[in-house]
């Protein structure tokens, strides 16, 4: 897990919308434009475990979850669909760190995995 405390969510959110790309029949929602705070927020709880969480936004498969642990965020290790540059351009944006650790899982299907062989094909 890694650590987002203090990250504002809205621009986060934003720039999840930005980096991701649609996917699937989310071609027919897809529009060019940015979202705008107001969109971002309704992304946003402001109770519970969830503190954010976007799976297809306006078409683009987004695949993030913060999760809020008492005043703790944190996001998963690797970005569900997402290469891992992209992941990392995420994190750089907003200047965190990544664990040292970077090997994805067997359920992790993004480009770089597959290239990787980690994905086998049955």
């Amino acid at each position: 897990m890694i650590d987002i405390t203090g990250i504002d969510l809205v621009e986060f959110a934003k720039k999840v919308y930005e980096l991701s790309a649609p996917q699937g029949m989310g071609f027919l929602h897809y529009t060019p434009e940015p979202i705008t705070n107001e969109e971002a927020k309704l992304c946003i709880q402001e109770e519970g475990r969830s503190a954010l969480n976007m799976d297809y936004v306006k078409g683009r498969a987004c695949k993030m979850h913060v999760r809020r642990e008492n005043s703790k965020l944190t996001i998963s290790d690797n970005w569900y669909d997402h290469t891992d540059r992209i992941y990392q351009q995420l994190l750089d944006h907003f200047d965190i760190q990544r664990p040292t650790n970077e090997e994805h899982g067997r359920a992790c299907n993004c480009i770089d995995c597959q290239n990787r062989g980690v994905i086998s094909e049955t």
